[in-house]
């Protein structure tokens, strides 16, 4: 029995024989989490369901990753079609913080395929030494290493 992509939803059998599908939609306002799920007699017709359940509400995930894409056309479609959905809104403003508004401005222009770890090290120098954006006269120019690690996890 192998392991299911994250996100793409649970499948188990329940205690009265029947199987249930079910899968994350979003977060209500007080950041629960929102499910939908369907209910079939075989395993096979309740992934069946499952995925059409996805198709309808728009949990379609398809790589559309090309060889010329930009770095930053990448990780906002990553970030749209894989994790948004499963993140916390909290979390959700702290990843659009990273991406908007440090990594796409710096290293978003950069060919996908020609991206390399020495882009990733100047990037990350030039946040360390002046990269707030906000309270600069209160807090210095640089971000703290804590905002430089979260960007390196959503570059990663």
């Amino acid at each position: 029995m192998g392991r299911r992509d994250r996100g793409s939803g649970t499948v188990r059998k329940r205690s009265d024989g029947r199987w249930e599908g079910r899968v994350l939609v979003g977060y209500d306002e007080k950041g629960l989490p929102k499910t939908k799920n369907v209910l079939a007699k075989t395993k096979m017709e309740c992934e069946a369901k499952l995925e059409k359940l996805k198709s309808e509400i728009g949990i379609v995930r398809r790589d559309k990753v090309t060889s010329n894409m930009l770095f930053g056309e990448w990780i906002d479609f990553w970030y749209q079609n894989y994790k948004k959905l499963s993140l916390r809104p909290s979390t959700q403003a702290a990843y659009e913080n990273a991406i908007y508004n440090h990594i796409i401005p710096e290293i978003g222009k950069i060919v996908l395929e020609r991206l390399n770890a020495n882009d990733l090290e100047q990037f990350y120098a030039r946040m360390k030494k002046n990269g707030r954006l906000q309270y600069k006269d209160a807090l210095g120019d640089g971000v703290s290493d804590r905002i430089v690690r979260a960007c390196h996890a959503h570059c990663r």
